[in-house]
């Protein structure tokens, strides 16, 4: 299934080169949970990231769904 992974502001640093508006797709097996596809990037899984799904807060054992997108970006990222 086809997922959708964004990453905001300094976060997009680790996204594959010539990746088009932070944004990358992933074809995951069933059953893939948000923790899964979010550690596949050097980014901190601790209180300095904020993750979401489909735009809301989500636990990272949540399961997804095809056409899903995890969003990640810093929680002192700004101005």
């Amino acid at each position: 299934m086809i997922v959708q992974v964004k990453m905001l502001a300094n976060y997009r640093e680790v996204l594959p080169p010539g990746t088009k508006h932070g944004t990358v797709e992933l074809d995951v097996p069933e059953g893939t949970t948000v923790y899964d596809v979010i550690s596949r990037f050097s980014i901190p899984l601790n209180d300095e990231s904020v993750i979401v799904l489909n735009g809301l807060m989500t636990d990272m054992n949540a399961p997804l769904q095809a056409g899903d997108t995890v969003t990640a970006f810093s929680a002192i990222a700004g101005g």
